[in-house]
């Protein structure tokens, strides 16, 4: 089980922001000595799901690890219809658009399309976390998850990603209230510069928290009409996929 341990630690280095790492980097993020990290990804290289650059000498994860998400069913039903509901928001809009669910202190992208426009957000790929301090997604998340787990995300380390990105807890919780008035969340600049999102909530019939719809663009393209435009958009198809939960 030890072992199980460190391969999983050694998967999660990586991120969306962090795809190709050094050595020294994944066994720091791991919490592994140099020659366990080697060896763990040596065999990772090995079984196709991780490589090393010949002339970088970094490490990223491989496709072999999209062939074992494929086998993945668990929220099988979710996913299909926040696809479903991605591919429209996405087409309507003409940006990119994403469904997130909360995975511990962190959101993970669980559907996510691309839409027309000439630049898109390529940022937050499909199985993507991001933390829940950042970004439209995870904030719509975060504002409406109970209070004790709110506290337990904010007592943690809240890392910045662009100089507008909001660490101060007490900033976030004043944030995560004007989210809740107003029913969605909208973010600016504090993932990526020049890129903003929009997102609403998703619940089931019964009123339980399924995860957030979003759409992103440039932050320059989300003035008053965009933005009313979106929500509606975004509201009408977070509907949708509650509908049936």
């Amino acid at each position: 089980m030890r072992a199980v341990a460190r391969v999983v630690r050694i998967l999660r280095s990586f991120s969306t922001q962090r795809p190709s790492r050094s050595l020294s980097d994944i066994a720091e993020a791991a919490g592994l000595d140099l020659g366990t990290a080697r060896r763990i990804l040596a065999s990772l290289c090995d079984e196709g799901l991780a490589v090393r650059d010949a002339r970088s000498k970094l490490y990223r994860l491989d496709l072999g690890l999209l062939e074992l998400a494929g086998s993945v069913t668990e929220g099988g039903d979710l996913r299909a219809r926040a696809q479903a509901a991605v591919d429209r928001v996405a087409a309507e809009t003409g940006n990119t658009a994403f469904f997130g669910v909360r995975r511990g202190r962190e959101a993970l992208c669980l559907a996510r399309s691309e839409g027309s426009a000439v630049v898109l957000v390529r940022w937050w790929t499909l199985g993507g976390r991001m933390p829940m301090h950042c970004g439209a997604t995870p904030k719509a998340i975060l504002a409406h998850l109970p209070a004790k787990d709110v506290d337990a995300i904010l007592g943690g380390t809240l890392e910045p990603f662009t100089p507008r990105s909001e660490t101060d807890p007490a900033a976030i919780r004043r944030e995560l209230a004007r989210i809740r008035r107003r029913g969605f969340a909208l973010a600016s600049d504090d993932v990526v510069l020049g890129v903003s999102g929009i997102a609403v909530p998703v619940f089931g019939r019964s009123g339980t928290l399924l995860g957030a719809l979003a759409v992103a663009c440039l932050t320059a393209q989300l003035g008053p009409a965009a933005r009313a435009a979106a929500v509606g958009t975004l509201g009408r198809e977070a509907s949708s996929i509650g509908a049936e939960a």
